[in-house]
Parts: C-alpha cells; structure tokens; sequence
C-alpha cells in the first residue's frame, strides 16, 4: 500500500485489509483477525503485504498493528542520509528518527526497503555518492531493498519555482546515467534494487530523468566501465540465462 498507509483512519485501513484477505481466499470475515486466520490456512492466500511509510509512523505500536495485517515488509521514504538535506526538504523528521525505526522493523522481522533520491538540491555529486557509500555500509541503514528516485521537477511545487529562477538544476543526462551506474556498483548482494526512478510520463516532467529506461542505459553504461551490479535481482538465474551469464 502506498503513501503513508498507516496515517489513514483506523476503521478504514481494517476494512481494507479485511477485504484484502477475503479477496483472495473467498471467505467473508468480522474483522482483520479472522481474515487472517482464515487466510493462513486457505489454498489460496495473500503471502506477503507492503506498506509504505514514514519513520513518524513506524513506532512499535504501528509495527505490530502492520504484523497484525500480515505484512511483511516496509518501504520507507527516507530520500536523503543528510540531516540538512531532511530539514530543507521538509521532511518533517530526522534522519536519526530512520536509524531509530530500521532498527525497530528489523528487530521486529521486516525486510525495509529505502527510497532514495539523487540529485535534490543543495548536494552535489560527490555528496550523492558519499550518501549512498554510507547507506550501504552504515549498519545503521542497510536496507534490504532500494527504490532509487532521481529528482524530478514536476510544475506546482516548491522545486519548480527553484528551478523556474535558476536556483536549482537538474544534472545532465548523461551525467545522471554515470551516477546512477555508479550507485548500482555499490550495491551490496544481500540488497535488491526495485526500481530505478518513478513511473511518471515524461510530459509531466518539467527537468530531471530524460530517459524512460534510465536503469538499462545505467546497466550500458557499467558495461563499458567494467562494472557490475551485485544486487539480488541483476544475479537471478532467469537475468543472467537471458544474457547469456552463468549463473552464480
């Protein structure tokens, strides 16, 4: 589910994930509880839930109600390691808030995947790269998954009006693809990459991702550098028969 699933009233998050179970097994349940019992035992049956959410909504109370659900895994907006960065963002909270709930949802069983975004303004490319090097070996992230977002600028945001009066620019094209190849050079075995920027139509995008595939010029681009990307899904043996690979 995204947005921020678990900030939605209460009667309506049960009856949607009530329905959700129930969709799938045929039954007709009283409350989350039920459907989830019944949804364990069923032929057919819903084998794993992701929530999106934000470190302000993945306290212990919100991580047990999600277990409560079935979920299995977290998808957490965190966009920047940067303090500075969180605060000029309006983030509305720290990065020590998402060391603090990676540290809750992993001890209380979930797969995190982080969403990143490269490119925001005020940091640079050497500073993007330095953010994703801290990411993968900071204990304190880690993360099991990575969704990475470039930053798009989209007409009716704050972004625009920096962009619209030359406070802030997108990096070239070209320029993106050799980060991007850069950062997927990082990424450890243990972690899978989702996603490689947002499904958004190009006519929307006023500056920022010019390419609609940027993931497979990225993967060109590790080619021609020498470079490979290690993470759960570029080593999966129906990837690596399509491109003629051996497999690991």
């Amino acid at each position: 589910m995204g947005g921020t699933f678990m900030s939605l009233p209460d009667d309506y998050r049960d009856y949607f994930i009530r329905n959700l179970h129930d969709a799938l097994t045929g039954h007709t349940s009283s409350n989350v509880a039920e459907a989830v019992e019944f949804s364990e035992r069923s032929r057919v049956k819903c084998i794993g839930i992701t929530i999106e959410t934000r470190p302000d909504y993945c306290l212990p109370k919100h991580l047990d109600e999600m277990l409560s659900y079935g979920c299995t895994r977290l998808e957490i907006g965190v966009q920047s390691v940067y303090e500075d960065v969180a605060r000029d963002t309006n983030r509305g909270h720290t990065v020590k808030a998402v060391c603090e709930c990676f540290e809750m949802a992993k001890d209380t069983g979930y797969k995190v995947v982080i969403h990143m975004m490269p490119n925001l303004p005020n940091v640079g490319i050497e500073r993007d790269m330095e953010q994703f090097i801290e990411l993968f070996e900071n204990p304190e992230f880690r993360p099991d998954g990575l969704k990475l977002y470039p930053t798009l600028v989209i007409r009716g945001t704050g972004l625009y009006e920096l962009w619209r009066t030359g406070r802030y620019k997108s990096y070239p094209p070209e320029i993106l693809v050799d980060l991007t190849a850069r950062i997927l050079a990082l990424v450890p075995p243990w972690t899978r990459v989702y996603r490689v920027q947002r499904d958004i139509p190009m006519p929307l995008v006023t500056s920022g991702v010019k390419y609609g595939n940027l993931r497979e010029h990225a993967l060109a681009r590790m080619k021609q550098l020498g470079t490979t990307c290690r993470d759960v899904r570029t080593r999966e043996v129906g990837i690596q028969v399509e491109f003629q690979n051996t497999p690991e």
